[in-house]
């Protein structure tokens, strides 16, 4: 869906099941409205009577049983009744849900008023003239609203007289919550502006410990909603989940940021959140995750698997074939500036990793369908540089343990597919010429899995739909078509296009092989979703302008909801492919603080390249490396949950693919608890 009201997110945590919730809410924050002040890079003031019509209707529309706004409703106006101004029309806007309605002092709100002038000019349900703090019941839940809007010497916001990184909440106000949370008969749910649980002091209420531990010893708090930090967020501490509605003042209209808040009396939670309103990183599943995130009959799924050191993808298709696309291993787990978090011991192998990972999910058990590596490098497959020391011998000579070698201790392939089999020589002998001996370490291996397995080794086939297919019975709508590979692509017009032929007819000796990457489109109903490997490179012509391969790729990829970024982010995805693509969702593996740049992440971000909300969901987001030129104005669009801690990632389509969902597994705690999810519509 897109539009003002496109779906961005589902998150579920704690026990719901198919109950029906006990409350429905609309939950808006920080729209900072102001006719007069010009939009900058962060803050769209001037669209907000626009973002609140959307936000009323679509909350109509849902039947909500009431809605929130949760402060910063308007901005600074020139003068005090220009401010009154801006207060009054976004009221008119929000009164145009047809319900009970609520609101929560921000610091923006007492920017050149009183906290008297500014609820003069509101309505809260219930009450004969609107207060700041107060509570409100619901079908059995209790609502307690908190004013934090008071410096931490205790003096009230008065006309700009405060700061934003200085909030309390006030004696009077910690007695009435505990008041509140002593005489409450179910669960309670409080809200407030500023935040509660951040580790960002600037954010954070001065008090907030005492007010945490006041909630957490009533035991009647499950969530917390909050406001004030624009990027959103979604936290666990102590049993208490603390949700930060991003800004609806981010990014120009049409896109938006609100939430629906379902609260059940089993104390579950539902929050759906529309535009850009991402509802992230929940710790509420404990345990094993595979428990209630297994495959399905029906369903595709791909579990891109977090290694800290290769990619590695595993697909399952809706009858229950699998396939390992990629299994490598690399020098990433050194003190250096590249490394990132291992999920495990660097003595457990990134190969041995992946396989006892596949064991939990793979409904074939050991058993894998296909194997496929997009190319020959060794954060894909493995290879001589980095490795365990010699593994064994086949008829076509050594291999070493490392990458999918490792993982073939664990597994058994029943086909694997290779960009150059047999020959390893297209368009150029690898074998000479390969950089960190991965092409030997594949060849030898094929030999030895198809004499001790009886893998049956086959040549990636350029255009075909039918060579990776189901393979237990036939699913009806669901293809994958191979796009390219070896620097070839098929266009529509069925024209092979080699975009490195006049380099070989000039007599080149080497080739990168980013470039000789295999691709693939994959299709489920109304699904779509693209993968090429690391296919990146780029030369300069006689003129000095640079050509990218990529932007040639773009002729023939079609739009998709899905799109896992070549090279991992590194300094790829040029603009006319990202146009192409328009991917709804971004993903990529990651394992160097040097993916997803600066670069690349903005031209993801960039909206004159497409119009819309997208999602960024690298396995991880390293930010461990100095800020460039280009600035970081991406991250909103990045998930919080994989900014703070690398997860397992794995997408999930139903039968007919109308909709598809995110699922983020923190890949460093135990028992891999779920840190976010996200439910989109195709």
């Amino acid at each position: 869906m897109q539009g003002l009201v496109a779906t961005g997110a589902v998150t579920t945590f704690g026990d719901v099941g198919d109950a029906v919730p006990a409350v429905r809410f609309g939950f808006i924050t920080d729209c900072h409205y102001a006719a007069h002040i010009e939009t900058n890079l962060l803050r769209n003031y001037r669209d907000g009577l626009l973002k609140m019509d959307a936000f009323a209707a679509k909350m109509n529309e849902l039947g909500a049983d009431f809605v929130v706004e949760g402060g910063d409703f308007k901005d600074l106006g020139r003068t005090p009744d220009e401010s009154l101004e801006y207060l009054r029309a976004i009221e008119a806007r929000f009164a145009a849900f047809k319900g009970p309605r609520y609101h929560v002092l921000g610091n923006h709100d007492h920017d050149n008023l009183s906290k008297e002038e500014f609820l003069a000019q509101i309505a809260n349900e219930g009450q004969d003239s609107a207060k700041a703090f107060y509570a409100f019941t619901r079908n059995g839940v209790r609502f307690i609203v908190l004013d934090a809007c008071y410096r931490s010497d205790g003096e009230p916001y008065c006309r700009g007289n405060f700061s934003w990184a200085d909030a309390f909440v006030p004696p009077e106000q910690v007695e009435f919550l505990k008041a509140e949370l002593a005489a409450a008969k179910g669960p309670c749910v409080p809200i407030v502006h500023h935040q509660l649980d951040s580790e960002e002091k600037a954010y954070v209420v001065k008090n907030a410990a005492e007010i945490r531990d006041i909630l957490e010893k009533s035991g009647k708090v499950k969530l917390v909603v909050q406001g004030h930090y624009h990027e959103g967020a979604f936290r666990e501490l102590n049993g208490i989940g603390y949700f930060t509605s991003p800004a609806s003042v981010l990014h120009p209209a049409p896109e938006n940021a609100f939430s629906l808040v379902e609260v059940f009396a089993s104390g579950g939670v539902r929050i759906t959140g529309f535009q850009m309103a991402k509802c992230v990183e929940t710790a509420w599943m404990p345990g094993d995750w595979t428990a209630d995130r297994s495959w399905q009959k029906g369903h595709y799924q791909v579990h891109y698997i977090y290694t800290g050191r290769s990619e590695c993808m595993f697909h399952i298709f809706p009858d229950g074939t699998s396939m390992l696309l990629d299994c490598g291993d690399s020098m990433r787990f050194y003190r250096t500036p590249a490394e990132v978090p291992l999920p495990s011991s660097p003595s457990v192998r990134a190969g041995e990793f992946a396989a006892r990972y596949i064991l939990r999910v793979n409904p074939k058990g050991d058993r894998v369908d296909y194997l496929h590596l997009s190319h020959y490098h060794e954060d894909h497959g493995g290879g001589g540089r980095f490795h365990g020391g010699p593994l064994g011998r086949s008829s076509l000579g050594p291999f070493n343990l490392c990458g999918i070698a490792d993982a073939a201790r664990f597994l058994k392939f029943g086909i694997a597919v290779d960009r150059a089999w047999p020959g390893f020589d297209e368009p150029l002998d690898v074998l000479k010429t390969a950089r960190d001996g991965t092409p030997q370490q594949m060849r030898a291996l094929y030999a030895h899995l198809a004499e001790t397995q009886g893998t049956q080794i086959w040549k990636f086939v350029l255009a075909a739909d039918d060579q990776f297919r189901p393979l237990a019975e036939a699913v009806p709508g669901f293809s994958v078509c191979n796009l390219c590979a070896n620097g070839r692509f098929v266009r529509n017009d069925g024209i092979v296009r080699d975009l490195y032929a006049d380099r070989v007819k000039a007599g080149a000796k080497t080739l990168n092989e980013n470039g000789m990457s295999c691709g693939m489109i994959v299709e489920y109903g109304k699904f779509r979703y693209y993968t090429a490997g690391d296919f990146s490179d780029g030369w300069k012509h006689s003129d000095g302008v640079r050509h990218e391969i990529e932007e040639d790729l773009a002729e023939v990829v079609g739009q998709v909801h899905v799109a896992k970024l070549n090279h991992h982010g590194h300094h790829s995805m040029y603009p006319k492919l990202v146009k192409a693509l328009k991917a709804r969702v971004w993903t990529n593996c990651t394992l160097d603080q040097q993916h997803c740049t600066d670069d690349t992440m903005c031209r993801l971000a960039d909206r004159t390249l497409y119009n819309g909300p997208r999602l960024m969901l690298p396995t991880y987001m390293p930010l461990n490396r100095p800020v460039t030129d280009v600035g970081r104005g991406y991250l909103p669009d990045v998930a919080r949950c994989v900014v703070d801690q690398p997860c397992h990632v794995v997408l999930d389509v139903p039968p007919g693919g109308e909709t598809y969902t995110f699922s983020c597994f923190s890949a460093t705690h135990a028992g891999n608890p779920l840190k976010g999810e996200f439910g989109f519509i195709a």
